[in-house]
C-alpha cells in the first residue's frame, strides 16, 4: 500500500510541477515525433557529457547504486535503504557537482521513502531551497504516504512544507485531506499555500470533488477561485478527451467559473479539431465564456490554416460570435499583415470593439509601413480621437 501511494505521489508530482512552471500544458499522448525529438535531443546531452567528462551519466550512475547497494537496497525495483543509505545519498545530494548524479541520488530516496524514514530523508535536503522541484516533490510524496503527520510537521517549519505535503496527501486521499481542511479555523483556511495546495492534489486525483472545492471557495467569495478552475480543467484534459472535458466545462454553474473553463477548454479543443471546437461553441448559450473561446479558437486556427479559418468565418452570420472569431484571427494576422488585419477588423459590428481593433492594428501599421499607415489613416473615417490614438507613441 505504501509503495503504490509512492507511486502515485510521485507521478502526481510530476504533473503538478509541470503545470506550476508552466513548462508544458498538460497533454497526454504526445506526438512520436515529439518523443523522437526529446530522446535525440538526451542522447546528444548524453553524448556531450561523456566526451567533456568520461561518461560522468554512466559514473553517476554507478557512484549512487553503489551508494544505495553499500546500504542496504532492495531489489527488483524496490529500494530498502538503511540509515547509512540514506546519508549516503544525502551525502551526494550535498556534495556533487554532476546534476545526473544529484537527481539520480534524489530519485533513490523518494524510492526508498517510508512513513518512518521521512524525517531523516529530510534531513538531507534541508540545503535545499523550498522553492526547488526537488524540495516540493519530496514534501509531496511525504503527505501522500503520512497524510496528517507530515501535515502537522510542516506547521512547524521555517520553510515552505505544508503546502506541498498537503497537495500530497490531497492526492492521495482527498475526502480525508478536505475533512481535515474543513475544520480548520476560518483564519487558516484562508491560507494561500494550503487552498491552492489543495486544488493542485485532489484534481490530480479526482477532478470532480476539486470541482466542487473551487466552487465552494468561489461561493464565499474567493477571488482565486477563477484561476483554481484552470487547475481542474487541466487535469481533466490529460485525460485526452476533450470531449469530456467541453461537457464538464459547460456544465458549471453559470458566471464566471464556467467562462474560465469554457474558455480554457476551447484552446485545447482547437488544438484537436478547430471545426469541432467552433461547432461545440456555436451550440452554447451567450457568454463571455463563448466569447472568449471563439476568439482562442479562431487564434490558433488562424496560425494553424489562415485559409480554413478566414473561409469558416465568412460562413457566418453577424453576431458577437462572428465578432469574436474575427478578433481572433485578426489579432493573429496582425502580426504578419497589419493591413489586412485592419480589412478584418472593419467587418466586425459593435463599433466600440471594432474601434479598438481599428486602432491596435492602425499602430501596428504605423510601426510597420507608416506611408501607406498614413494614406489608409487618412481614408479611414475613424474620430479624431482614434485618429490620434494611432499616430501616438503612448499606448492607450
Amino acid at each position: 500500500m505504501k509503495k503504490s501511494l509512492l507511486i502515485h505521489a510521485i507521478w502526481a508530482v510530476i504533473a503538478m510541477i509541470a503545470f506550476a512552471i508552466g513548462a508544458k500544458r498538460f497533454t497526454d499522448g504526445a506526438s512520436t515525433e515529439s518523443a523522437n525529438s526529446e530522446a535525440r535531443s538526451g542522447s546528444r546531452y548524453a553524448d556531450r557529457i561523456k566526451a567533456k567528462s568520461g561518461d560522468s551519466s554512466l559514473r553517476a550512475t554507478s557512484r549512487s547504486n553503489r551508494a544505495t547497494k553499500d546500504s542496504g537496497a532492495g531489489s527488483a525495483g524496490r529500494v530498502n535503504l538503511t540509515e547509512t543509505g540514506i546519508k549516503s545519498l544525502g551525502h551526494l545530494l550535498q556534495t556533487s557537482t554532476d546534476p545526473i548524479e544529484r537527481r539520480i541520488a534524489f530519485s533513490k530516496l523518494l524510492e526508498g521513502l517510508t512513513a518512518e524514514n521521512a524525517m531523516l530523508m529530510r534531513e538531507q535536503i534541508t540545503h535545499m531551497s523550498d522553492r526547488s522541484d526537488e524540495w516540493r516533490e519530496f514534501h509531496y510524496a511525504w503527505g501522500a504516504l503520512a497524510g496528517e503527520v507530515a501535515v502537522k510537521f510542516g506547521q512547524d517549519s521555517e520553510k515552505r512544507d505544508m503546502a506541498a505535503c498537503f497537495s500530497g496527501w490531497a492526492g492521495a486521499d482527498p475526502r480525508a485531506a478536505l475533512e481535515w481542511y474543513n475544520n480548520l479555523p476560518d483564519d487558516r483556511k484562508g491560507s494561500n499555500d494550503l487552498k491552492w495546495g489543495a486544488v493542485y492534489g485532489i484534481s490530480n486525483n479526482d477532478p470532480m470533488i476539486a470541482t466542487d472545492f473551487v466552487l465552494s471557495l468561489s461561493e464565499n467569495g474567493d477571488k482565486d477561485a477563477g484561476k483554481m478552475i484552470h487547475l481542474v480543467a487541466a487535469s481533466i484534459l490529460r485525460s485526452g478527451n476533450v470531449v469530456e472535458a467541453a461537457s464538464w466545462s459547460e456544465n458549471l454553474p453559470e458566471g464566471k467559473l464556467r467562462d474560465t473553463a469554457v474558455s480554457r477548454v476551447a484552446r485545447e479543443y482547437a488544438g484537436e479539431d478547430p471545426v469541432k471546437a467552433v461547432a461545440w461553441l456555436e451550440s452554447l448559450p451567450d457568454s463571455k465564456g463563448q466569447s472568449k473561446g471563439m476568439d482562442e479558437v479562431f487564434s490558433h486556427w488562424a496560425r494553424r490554416d489562415s485559409e480554413a479559418a478566414a473561409n469558416r468565418i465568412n460562413q457566418m452570420a453577424e453576431s458577437p460570435i462572428r465578432d469574436s472569431a474575427v478578433k481572433g484571427y485578426s489579432e493573429r494576422i496582425a502580426r504578419i499583415d497589419p493591413a489586412v488585419a485592419i480589412d478584418w477588423a472593419s467587418t466586425v459590428a459593435d463599433p466600440k470593439l471594432r474601434g479598438d481593433m481599428l486602432v491596435d492594428y492602425g499602430r501596428m501599421y504605423m510601426r510597420r509601413d507608416r506611408e501607406a499607415a498614413s494614406r489608409w489613416l487618412s481614408n479611414s473615417n475613424l474620430s479624431p480621437q482614434q485618429q490620434e490614438r494611432i499616430q501616438s507613441s503612448k499606448k492607450r
